[in-house]
């Protein structure tokens, strides 16, 4: 008999055991974060991709977060699976947030453009413009949007009906909390 042999045959059974176990924990870490995740990137998707905003997310990361504290309280996984389930919301909360803040920046920083723009558009014309696009391409190279989304919510909404004063906004957070632009006091407001 072969000692050489036998030795490595141990060896390579004592091995297949400790990669069954290392796939069967990689496999039952995913599986119990399957869910978290999917549930991340539809918030991601809604949140940051569609609206612009964080509503969805404000609301549903904290109540996440606290199942996932009782599931992992009541199930008492490993510390590494534990720590995944809880951080998932908080890390999707975060991101949303800092699309949300960057998208707000923009937002402001256009609609100060477009608001200059028809300031100068009255004082070339003696009145404001009927639509946006008559400040194009003398005023502004093309209309800015409001914010970087798909939904319909990443554009300046402008109105200037005939002897009405004209009105420009913007949702902050779809569907309601409009900033809202005077252009006779020159301030902002917030509707809903």
């Amino acid at each position: 008999m072969d000692v050489g042999a036998t030795r490595r045959g141990i060896r390579e059974e004592s091995l297949t055991k400790l990669l069954g176990k290392e796939a069967a924990g990689v496999k039952e870490f995913f599986r119990g974060t399957k869910r978290s995740i999917i549930g991340s990137l539809a918030l991601l998707a809604f949140d940051a991709g569609f609206c612009g905003s964080l509503l969805m997310s404000w609301i549903f990361c904290p109540i996440w977060f606290l199942v996932s504290l009782l599931k992992n309280a009541i199930q008492r996984p490993g510390w590494g699976l534990a720590l995944v389930r809880i951080a998932i919301p908080v890390l999707t909360l975060g991101i949303v947030k800092a699309n949300s803040d960057f998208q707000l920046t923009v937002a402001e920083t256009n609609a100060q453009r477009v608001v200059a723009a028809c300031e100068t558009y009255r004082a070339a014309n003696g009145e404001f413009p009927k639509e946006l696009e008559e400040l194009v391409p003398q005023y502004l190279n093309s209309v800015p949007v409001a914010k970087y989304c798909l939904g319909p919510w990443g554009h300046f909404y402008y109105y200037n009906y005939d002897g009405g004063k004209p009105m420009l906004f913007w949702y902050v957070v779809p569907p309601y909390l409009r900033k809202i632009y005077d252009f006779e006091t020159r301030s902002w407001s917030y509707l809903d």
